[in-house]
């Protein structure tokens, strides 16, 4: 089965972001001070080492920094970022990277490392706190010298213009040009022991930045490009991955970080209602946009029919041009890898569906989305999550 060509207007304006060297490899992140000299503005110095706790209580983080004073680099290790880092987190890590003289910073862990990496980045040259960049940031202010190397296989915050962090209990969007880092490492020995677990929410969560960056009213011709190679592969090794194979995990490391590369164009109405349920019970990132991604493309259901076509075939892997079976293929993927697919599951109460359709609405517009976001329409989808009813969804929002 085919569908006809389908790209972004080629007239139309747009940028598309990524690192200027994406280095890839097994044993990759041991290689960082040549990485860090070749290849990124770093001239001498502290670097920072922003760490994820986990990853560091397993070992990878040693030979890194040991690597590091190897290479005549001194080094300020620093974690305690937490799965959602908080504004005082992040603001105490950057002054003591200020006293310590730091000067560059390499994050190694998931995306609340890297997003966090990303502040401190910019604090180190510009000085204030997390809570004086929340919002547009100007592209032209400098950071430091910029290394990220994730340990998931789903944010691609390593490629991303945006950084994440949480503000009295609410998380904030910083966003800049400037966060997409000089160099990103993608070392495949430090997500080989990723528990299935984790595997499966943050491959789902790569899969959402795909499927969402697409349907932006911001995607181009190169973020298109990424967005469909992240589809195949995922859809293609994800499952594999998370069953224990260890090449296709590698894969999936790949289709993460080119995901990130697409989500520059924006997220649509999945990750606002991600962004909900996970307000009213708090969950990882990645099983929030698992449970929300079947319901975003009911949401948009009315994309341009050639796009729609491309979606579905992607996502049924060449099996159907509906977006009707595309969101069952994903809802179906989701289950089989023992992440919620309905509210209960999720462990939300369904008496909280007005709830969520208010706070999606007030909290997370989406200009991007092809659809308007409206109230009552998001409250019918949230209904329809009760119980995984996918006809509802699409029935809800026919209209």
């Amino acid at each position: 089965m085919t569908s006809a060509p389908w790209w972004p207007n080629p007239v139309s304006d747009s940028i598309f972001l990524a690192p200027a060297a994406v280095v890839g490899g097994a044993g990759s992140a041991r290689r960082l001070p040549d990485i860090l000299r070749k290849h990124s503005s770093y001239e001498g110095g502290t670097v920072l080492l922003a760490v994820d706790d986990a990853v560091a209580a397993a070992g990878l983080i040693d030979p890194i920094e040991a690597a590091l004073r190897d290479g005549d680099i001194d080094v300020l290790v620093r974690g305690g970022f937490g799965a959602e880092p908080t504004a005082e987190v992040v603001d105490e890590v950057a002054q003591a990277a200020r006293d310590a003289g730091a000067t560059a910073v390499i994050g190694v862990g998931g995306g609340s490392v890297l997003d966090s990496s990303k502040l401190i980045a910019l604090m180190l040259r510009q000085g204030g706190t997390s809570a004086d960049w929340v919002g547009p940031v100007a592209d032209e202010l400098a950071l430091a010298p910029l290394v990220l190397v994730p340990t998931t296989v789903g944010t691609g915050s390593e490629a991303t213009n945006i950084a994440m962090v949480t503000i009295d209990g609410a998380k904030r969007a910083s966003v800049c040009s400037s966060y997409v880092p000089e160099v990103a490492v993608l070392d495949p020995e430090l997500v080989s022991s990723l528990p299935n677990k984790v595997i499966a929410a943050t491959g789902m969560d790569a899969l959402a930045h795909a499927v969402e960056a697409l349907m932006s009213s911001k995607a181009s011709m190169l973020s298109a490009h990424a967005s469909f190679h992240t589809m195949e592969l995922l859809v293609a090794n994800l499952e594999a991955a998370y069953n224990g194979d260890a090449e296709a995990l590698a894969r999936t490391q790949w289709a993460s970080h080119l995901g990130g590369q697409a989500l520059n164009a924006g997220v649509v109405v999945g990750h606002s209602i991600a962004y909900s349920f996970a307000h009213v019970t708090p969950m990882p990132h990645g099983v929030s946009c698992a449970l929300a991604l079947p319901y975003c493309i009911a949401y948009n259901q009315h994309l341009e029919p050639r796009l729609a076509e491309r979606i579905a075939l992607a996502l049924t892997n060449g099996a159907s041009t509906s977006l009707r079976d595309a969101a069952d293929a994903v809802q179906q993927l989701a289950q089989r890898m023992g992440l919620p697919t309905t509210l209960g599951e999720a462990r939300i109460d369904a008496g909280q569906v007005d709830e969520l359709a208010r706070y999606c609405s007030a909290e997370y517009q989406r200009p991007t989305n092809p659809e308007a976001m409206d109230e009552p329409r998001l409250r019918a989808l949230f209904a329809a999550v009760e119980t995984g009813d996918l006809d509802a969804a699409f029935a809800a929002t026919a209209n």
